[in-house]
Parts: structure tokens; C-alpha cells; sequence
């Protein structure tokens, strides 16, 4: 075909272009600092755009599992991931997730990714307490950086701190795979075990009374409180419970509230945990969706009628899941004075988030430990952290304590979220149940004054108002209720909190 004259002429400057072209030996040594240098880079979309020379060299050696929200959308779902899309692929497998046993001393097994009854090496594993507690851990230590770019928020989990940006440290740790927390009624320590033992009888350790309008049969876990999680307890009481196991054990301390809720967002990429279930990954290969109501669902009368707002859920459902995640039905069963007693009270279908059961939220409130609120009615709201799980810890003062939020004093679904030292606190309300976070702030800031503690996700009665995100700031750290537990956690080293 020939060609015309433009058309030569355009041929012929590529030619002297090419010919005239040098290679990297023969530039000139580049001028400046490298933070202000670009290279030039094919990303995701097969698009060729720049990038800081400096950030491609950081983030080559510190994959990034980023997601991020457009903060001018109401929608709960991410607008899209950045940094490495397999490093956001295998993020569950790099950390580690899913079920161990963990002895007094901080030594962690893994269990049978398919079988929590086994070890990894196929060997018999005893979730009664004699073999370690049934924690659902991370093996290796992690950072957390979030930051705003005009209308977008990021969340990034890496290995390294990353440069320039504030990375919080999450060391190798846990919490209880089971959602709650169990007592050891002998020995008045926080467990996490799967057993029936009378010395681990959960909700106030004694068997329901035979009074309840629409009791659940005699024999029932409902009724016994036998193989269910400890309830009626305070968040005082049950972090002096979970320290007797000894260095580097406490009950639900807020940073691992904040790893469960920040593991929850960059994996699923959803704020509304209560999202439909999604089994399928998406175009990416990446996980979506949310769990659904959860246990959230019998409504407060039939509950208090059943059994008095007391555990509804045995310990021991969902043990078949494994490091798995999905949804486990269970049918609580029928009231014992009901017209069909073959029928279930209610069913549920429980969540499971890589072993972790009830993903968060939901069936019980989770006291939180080290997060101190302290509120002046009518005119402000203030966050504290700890800065060390390691030292003693009171929650009736703020003194050495760390300010990193403020709350607002009115109760609404949550808007905006504080990640400032791992409080997952809300800073804003005015969304709903299906856009922002979709989970409710609860709060008597605007008429009483004082301290006061954070449960968080919900309970069984709690419906739309629930999720892993959901906060609940009305109670003084000395209240207990039967529809209050807190899962035991751990760290191998401090998680400690910078000023």
C-alpha cells in the first residue's frame, strides 16, 4: 500500500526518533531529591500513566491490599482496590486467618483448615481447654494506613509500615473464634473452649429459671446455659477474668476490635456487614458482600419471653466451617409451651468469616476494653485509648489515657468512622441501614454525663441497627447485662498506641 505524504513524513520522524534514541548508559544522571521524580508505569488497566519513583519503590517491597470508598456516595461497597490486586487476593493466606489453639503462654497451633477438631498434622485436637483456647488468630504482625484524597477514602493492610503515611502496628494476636467470651467457672478466668461441662455453664452460670411465658425445654442449651457463652458480666470484671491467664490476655482490648473490623472491610470490601451473602467472588477475584441478618432477628419481646435476653447460640455451631466462610442455619429450639413443639423458635443463619463465628456482630453485645468514653451531656463527646495493653488498665478515669475522637451526641445509623489509634469510633450519623456503614450509633451523650464503655455489634434483637461496626456508648464500665459477653483475645507482643 502506499503511502501519501503526511503519512511519509510521520514514518520518517519515527525513524530519526528511533535512530537517534539513547540508551540508559548514555543519559544524564538525574537532578533532584526522588521524592520529586516520576517513572513512567502500565497499571491494572493496562493503561500507561506515571507515578512517584519514590512511592514505586516503597510500595514494590510492601505490597499494598487497599481498597477504597468514594465519600461523596452513600454506597457501603468499595469503589474499587489499589495497590497489588494479588496481594489483596491472598491477604487471608499472607496473615495467616483462621482457627488455632493457643496455650496460656502464647503459643499458637494451627488447627485443620477443613476439621477445627484436628491439627494441621492430623493429629486429635481438644477444644475443651486442655490442649489451648479456640482463638481465631493472624500469624504475622500487620500494618493499617487509611488517609483521604479529595472525596475517597483508603485502607490499606501491608506488612511494612508505609512511608510517609501513619501505619498502625497490629502484632501477631487474636480473638476468640467463637464470638463471646466463656467463663471457667472454677477458676474465674475468660476462656474461649467448646464444652459442656457445668464448669463452663455460660450466660450468669446458673440454668435459666422455668418462668419464661415461651421457655425453651428443660434440657436445651437455652435453658441449662450449658456449652454458651458467659453473659451478666461486666467489661471491668471480665478484663480482670481474661488477665488471670497471665501476660498478653485480655477481653476483647480495642485493638482487636479494630483488627476484625478493618479485616472485615479490606477483605469483603463492604461497610454493611448485613449485605446479602455473596458465595461468588467478583470480576477481580475478590470477596464481596456481606453476611446478612445474622442472629440479629427474634425481636427484644420474644427473646425476653424465651429465655430473658440470654445466649440463644451454642458455642459449638459452626465447628464444621472450619477456617471456612459462609453461613451456618441454626434452629433454636421451639418454645416448650407452644402449640408445635417440633417446629424451631426461630432459625438462624450464622456468620462465619474465615472460622471467626458471627463475624462481629450480632446474637451478643462484645464489651470492648482500653476505649473509654467520656461525655459531657449537651456538649461533647470524647474518645480515649490506652497506649499499652500491658499496663493496668482503669476505665473510671482518662488520665493517661490518649484522646483520638469525638462522638456525635444524637443516635442514628453511623456516617463516618475514627481509625485514629484503632478506636473505630463514629464521628458522623445521618446514613441508614443500607448506605454508609449501615450500623447504628447508640448513645445517651445528649442527656446524662460521664464515663462510659463501647459494646459493639449488636444482639440478637437488634435487626438492622446491628453489624461489625455498630456502637453502643450508654453503659458505665461497672454495668452487666444478660446479653453482654466479651470475647477473650491475645497478642504476642504490646499493641501499643503512639501519641
Amino acid at each position: 500500500m502506499a503511502l501519501n505524504e503526511k503519512q511519509e513524513a510521520g514514518l520518517l520522524e519515527l525513524l530519526a526518533a528511533f535512530e537517534n534514541g539513547k540508551r540508559i548508559a548514555d543519559l544524564e544522571p538525574a537532578q533532584g531529591e526522588p521524592g520529586a521524580m516520576r517513572i513512567e508505569v502500565m497499571d491494572a488497566s493496562g493503561e500507561t500513566r506515571s507515578m512517584e519513583l519514590e512511592r514505586a519503590v516503597a510500595e514494590a517491597g510492601n505490597p499494598i491490599a487497599g481498597r477504597w470508598w468514594d465519600d461523596s456516595l452513600g454506597t457501603p461497597v468499595a469503589g474499587g482496590w489499589f495497590g497489588s490486586l494479588e496481594a489483596l487476593r491472598n491477604l487471608p493466606a499472607t496473615l495467616g486467618l483462621g482457627r488455632y489453639l493457643v496455650t496460656d503462654d502464647r503459643q499458637m497451633r494451627k488447627l485443620d483448615p477443613t476439621d477445627s477438631t484436628r491439627f494441621e498434622d492430623g493429629s486429635p485436637a481438644a477444644l475443651d481447654g486442655s490442649m489451648g483456647q479456640c482463638m481465631w488468630c493472624w500469624s504475622r504482625p500487620w500494618y493499617f494506613t487509611t488517609w483521604k484524597e479529595g472525596t475517597r477514602t483508603y485502607m490499606a493492610i501491608t506488612l511494612k509500615p508505609l512511608e510517609g503515611r501513619k501505619s498502625y502496628r497490629i502484632p501477631v494476636g487474636g480473638t476468640s473464634w467463637l464470638g463471646a467470651g466463656v467463663m471457667d467457672r472454677t477458676e474465674q478466668k475468660l476462656c474461649s473452649v467448646i464444652s459442656d461441662d457445668e464448669r463452663y455453664r455460660g450466660g450468669s452460670g446458673t440454668a435459666r429459671p422455668d418462668t419464661h411465658p415461651k421457655k425453651p425445654a428443660a434440657d436445651t442449651p437455652q435453658a441449662t446455659m450449658l456449652g454458651m457463652a458467659a453473659t451478666a458480666i461486666s467489661t471491668t470484671n471480665f478484663g480482670t477474668y481474661a488477665r488471670k491467664r497471665g501476660e498478653g490476655w485480655e477481653a476483647n482490648w480495642f485493638v482487636a476490635q479494630a483488627a476484625v473490623e478493618i479485616l472485615l472491610l479490606v477483605i469483603m470490601g463492604n461497610r454493611n456487614t448485613q449485605a446479602p451473602y455473596c458465595a461468588e467472588r467478583d470480576a477481580d477475584g475478590l470477596y464481596q458482600g456481606g453476611f446478612g441478618a445474622g442472629v440479629t432477628t427474634i425481636g427484644s419481646a420474644n427473646w425476653n419471653d424465651y429465655n430473658g435476653y440470654y445466649p440463644l447460640v451454642p458455642t459449638n455451631v459452626g465447628l464444621e466451617m472450619g477456617d471456612g466462610t459462609g453461613l451456618v442455619p441454626y434452629e433454636v429450639p421451639a418454645a416448650e409451651n407452644t402449640d408445635n413443639p417440633e417446629a424451631p423458635f426461630i432459625t438462624f443463619q450464622v456468620p462465619c468469616f474465615f472460622g471467626l463465628m458471627h463475624a462481629g456482630y450480632g446474637h451478643l453485645w462484645r464489651w470492648v476494653r482500653g476505649l473509654t468514653i467520656s461525655q459531657t451531656a449537651g456538649e461533647k463527646t470524647e474518645v480515649y485509648v490506652a497506649p499499652s495493653m500491658a499496663a493496668a488498665f482503669n476505665p473510671n478515669s482518662v488520665e493517661g489515657l490518649l484522646k483520638v475522637a469525638e462522638c456525635p451526641q444524637k443516635e442514628g445509623y453511623i456516617k463516618r468512622k475514627s481509625w485514629e489509634g484503632l478506636c473505630g469510633m463514629p464521628t458522623e450519623v445521618g446514613g441508614s441501614s443500607t448506605t454508609w456503614f449501615g450500623d447504628w450509633l447508640y448513645t445517651n451523650a445528649a442527656t446524662q454525663t460521664g464515663l462510659r464503655v463501647r459494646a459493639a455489634g449488636g444482639r440478637a434483637a437488634s435487626g438492622t441497627y446491628a453489624g461489625a461496626f455498630a456502637v453502643a456508648t450508654h453503659s458505665a464500665a461497672t454495668d452487666a447485662y444478660a446479653d453482654c459477653s466479651s470475647p477473650l483475645c491475645f497478642f504476642v507482643e504490646d499493641p501499643e498506641i503512639a501519641a
